[in-house]
């Protein structure tokens, strides 16, 4: 067996065990955790909690996996998953929030956390859409339509045009942030089930709108910057790896390069620009670093980027040709190989941050302190938090290589 083929083992090993998918007796049980932690996390908040975005692409990846296996466990699993997303949804009167799904869920405490975010109810909704095309069972489709139907309630509107969506819905707090790459993906994935979601023309044309908006961030560099801050006015012109590459992919597919199929012009162009400076960022160990600044970075590398990169990278090879982006696939495969966790129960898996550096929990305090209060005082200053990122083993890596591992191993046989 290759390296390539023993780290796609383990990793789909781990995605099935239960430190992924939760076999508690609650609410949770089907729902794939959002990180587990490698020591007593500094937050509450950080104890392990069923995170609905990732049961959403996890949903994805099982149905992906039973395609290329041809292994009904997968078709089972994704099924538990989408049941439990169903048990996150709120059914009531009150507009503000009747058919969201909630941030998350804690197992241990029996509770739903008390919010709702925009992208992760999007990636809960195709999920739904997908697990209705396999199964056939309309609860999942009634869901997705629930979550639409919300979703146009928070869109945000400027000069009387559509630029994306508010951050979440919290009942205590405000949310002020857009981020350019949800006005991307969020109407990516529901013009993608457009048929099975009941768009209509107006809705598309609002979705148009936002997806315009989110183009004319793109910096010339070719990254999407971290947020826009409905209060300040202002970018974030923090490049975060992670964030920025998702209009390249994500579980749901290639954003950029999709739009362009569904009838957004042009997007292709933002895809490559983007690609492009992926290529030139790319450390010589095929990694990427947390936060980039104009001819800057910080320290640390972060495992989400490296497999979002390889697919995007493995895409933009087949539309161009262009040798330079298998050649960063290539780099980026080494990277996931060489990283992944070997032993103990954590195999198959990544830390989120590389090198993922001890500090003691004073040091972790202090630090978390500084982060939160450079963050009160200037929301467009360089964002570089690590704290909450250290000692973590988040489940959307091992998604995202997942794929990664396996569409690469099929291009080399091809």
């Amino acid at each position: 067996m290759s390296e390539i083929d023993s780290a796609l083992h383990r990793a789909i090993n781990f995605l099935t065990s239960p430190l992924c998918i939760d076999n508690s007796d609650t609410k949770g049980n089907g729902g794939f955790f959002g990180f587990q932690n490698t020591i007593k996390p500094l937050r509450k908040t950080d104890k392990p909690f069923i995170f609905y975005e990732i049961t959403g692409y996890g949903i994805n990846l099982l149905l992906k996996l039973n395609h290329w296996y041809g292994d009904s466990k997968f078709v089972e699993l994704a099924k538990k998953a989408g049941d439990s997303i169903l048990l996150a949804q709120i059914k009531n009167k009150d507009s503000k929030v009747n058919g969201a799904i909630y941030d998350r869920f804690y197992p241990q405490d029996d509770k739903f956390f008390e919010t709702f975010h925009a992208y992760p109810n999007a990636v809960c909704a195709g999920a739904l859409c997908e697990l209705y095309q396999q199964t056939k069972d309309k609860k999942y489709l009634d869901s997705a339509r629930s979550i639409k139907d919300w979703l146009f309630q928070i869109i945000v509107r400027k000069n009387e045009s559509c630029i994306g969506f508010r951050e979440f819905f919290d009942q205590d707090h405000v949310s002020e942030k857009i981020f350019p790459y949800e006005s991307i993906c969020i109407p990516f994935i529901l013009l993608k089930f457009k048929k099975e979601l009941e768009i209509q023309e107006k809705q598309k044309d609002e979705l148009f709108q936002t997806i315009d908006w989110a183009r004319k961030t793109q910096t010339g560099d070719g990254f999407f910057p971290f947020f826009f801050s409905t209060q300040s006015g202002k970018f974030n012109n923090t490049a975060y790896s992670h964030f920025t590459i998702y209009p390249l992919y994500n579980l749901m597919g290639f954003p950029l390069s999709e739009l362009e199929e569904l009838g957004c012009k042009d997007c292709f162009e933002l895809y490559l620009k983007c690609a492009e400076w992926m290529n030139r960022v790319q450390d010589e160990n095929g990694g990427f670093f947390t936060y980039y600044f104009q001819n800057d970075h910080v320290w640390h590398q972060q495992s989400p980027a490296v497999g979002q990169a390889l697919c995007a990278f493995l895409h933009i090879y087949k539309k161009t040709n262009e040798k330079k982006f298998l050649d960063s696939a290539k780099k980026a495969v080494t990277w996931l190989v060489t990283n992944q966790i070997k032993e103990n129960k954590f195999a198959g898996s990544y830390y989120w941050i590389y090198p993922n550096k001890h500090y003691s929990t004073i040091q972790k305090k202090i630090m978390y302190a500084k982060e939160r209060i450079s963050k009160r005082f200037d929301n467009s200053a360089k964002v570089t938090d690590l704290t909450i990122l250290l000692d973590k083993i988040p489940i959307w890596p091992i998604q995202f290589a997942i794929e990664g591992l396996y569409r690469f191993k099929k291009n080399e046989s091809s």
